[in-house]
């Protein structure tokens, strides 16, 4: 008798009940706070602690913590605010694992963005905003960015990691190439006479960000699609600093860190906002949001410790979680406490679609096969267009091959590409 069928007995209760335990066992507690002080009131902020991911079983919950800094008025952050999180949600399958979950959540955000300033612009409203979109489900932090906001973690031993993007047009050359081949021009501020002012910005416009939400009057080569970060900490738990550019024009992360250290996290965003309006004054919105994440059942949870000693510098590379145990023969009874590593589950910043929605994702044939990738609308057999479609270097990748896009969300993707007029035509290659 063949053995293979007496793997696919265990009932779907059992298994659900399996993962409803662990998820029990594995939940850390978050604790959040949260301080302003405006100038213009164009950041907004976004805080949901209770989502469920299965709806009614109490146990499958997440949280999603968001700063949307508007500029140009507030429309776009507003619209952001209220809109992206069903964007990001509609763009994951129905009936996954937490573990599936987890991993659909990079490609979902990508959706969500790219649908969210579509579906403004079609507003015609000309403002913009920058997104920094935190879910923390378990021990597992994803981070989806565009602007120059800033999402930085430190783990419970005391290292700081970057979990977003700057996309100021000064610090990426990347970005400004990519504007520069899409139809846009890069300089500063030319106040005549040859006289060049200011951080560097895109024209027409005068944008000093790559990427953002809205922004329709700048050209669709300022693209909203997100730089992403997922990572997983250990369940020595962590702090999160979540801050619009008012607080990082001003400190930096490490400063930001010591100086609430010890404070609860409303009094150590109230702290860092302080902190920053100090140094240069209350120049722009200045928005903070902190996040702990600790090991359950500890009314009193550790803060980070003090800095080793000597000047702490940013991690740019985080550390692979290992099989293989800390070497420290010296203390043997450490053996049994997991190390305190942050482990990068995913990292991509690519603007192109194709490559943010390709079939290499994992989870390709559980997502809808003639749903738009983007916008999760139907589409009849014939009229989808595959994302695939014009790619130069495809490798085996065939034009019909999916995901695919909707007539609307395909030309949302050529205009980001500069493959053809952004908007109405108003901002052809090489506009002023």
């Amino acid at each position: 008798m063949s053995s293979k069928g007496e793997h696919q007995t265990v009932p779907l209760s059992v298994l659900l009940k399996r993962e409803v335990a662990q998820e029990k066992i594995e939940r850390p507690e978050i604790f959040h706070g949260q301080a302003n002080q405006s100038k213009k009131g164009e950041d907004l902020t976004l805080v949901k602690t209770e989502c469920q991911r299965v709806a009614g079983d109490g146990v499958s919950t997440y949280s999603v913590f968001a700063l949307f800094d508007g500029h140009n008025g507030s429309a776009a952050a507003i619209y952001s605010k209220e809109n992206l999180l069903s964007n990001v949600l509609a763009a994951i399958p129905s009936d996954l694992n937490r573990e599936e979950w987890v991993a659909a959540l990079p490609r979902a955000l990508v959706a969500g963005f790219v649908k969210t300033d579509k579906d403004f612009q079609e507003k015609a409203q000309t403002s913009g905003t920058t997104v920094t979109f935190m879910i923390i489900e378990g021990w597992i932090i994803t981070v989806a960015s565009v602007g120059d906001s800033r999402c930085v973690l430190e783990s419970a031993e005391g290292g700081i990691y970057y979990m977003s993007a700057d996309h100021r047009l000064e610090c990426d050359v990347e970005e400004r190439e990519r504007i520069t081949a899409s139809g846009g021009e890069v300089g500063r501020l030319n106040t005549g006479g040859g006289t060049e002012i200011g951080p560097l910005r895109c024209w027409p416009g005068g944008l000093c960000l790559s990427r953002s939400i809205g922004d329709m009057d700048v050209g669709e080569f300022i693209v909203p699609v997100p730089y992403v970060k997922q990572v997983k900490l250990s369940t020595a738990g962590g702090r999160i600093i979540l801050s619009s550019d008012g607080v990082w024009d001003a400190l930096s992360a490490e400063t930001a860190f010591d100086c609430c250290r010890g404070m609860p996290p409303d009094a150590a965003a109230s702290q860092i906002v302080k902190e920053a309006v100090g140094v240069k004054g209350l120049r722009d919105d200045t928005t903070c949001i902190v996040v702990d994440v600790h090991p359950p059942e500890k009314p009193n949870p550790p803060l980070p410790p003090p800095k080793k000693q000597g000047k702490g510098v940013f991690t740019s590379m985080f550390r692979k979680k290992s099989t293989e145990s800390s070497q420290d023969n010296q203390q043997p009874e450490k053996e049994f406490c997991e190390p305190d590593v942050v482990e990068e589950l995913y990292e991509e910043g690519s603007a192109m679609l194709s490559e943010r929605l390709d079939t290499k994702y994992p989870l390709c044939n559980m997502f809808k096969l003639f749903m738009c990738a983007v916008c999760q609308v139907e589409i009849k057999p014939g009229e989808g267009i595959s994302i695939h479609a014009g790619v130069s270097n495809s490798g085996k990748l065939r034009p019909w091959d999916g995901p695919f896009l909707c007539l609307g969300c395909q030309e949302k993707k050529e205009a980001m590409e500069g493959k053809r007029p952004s908007g109405d035509g108003r901002y052809s290659s090489g506009s002023d």
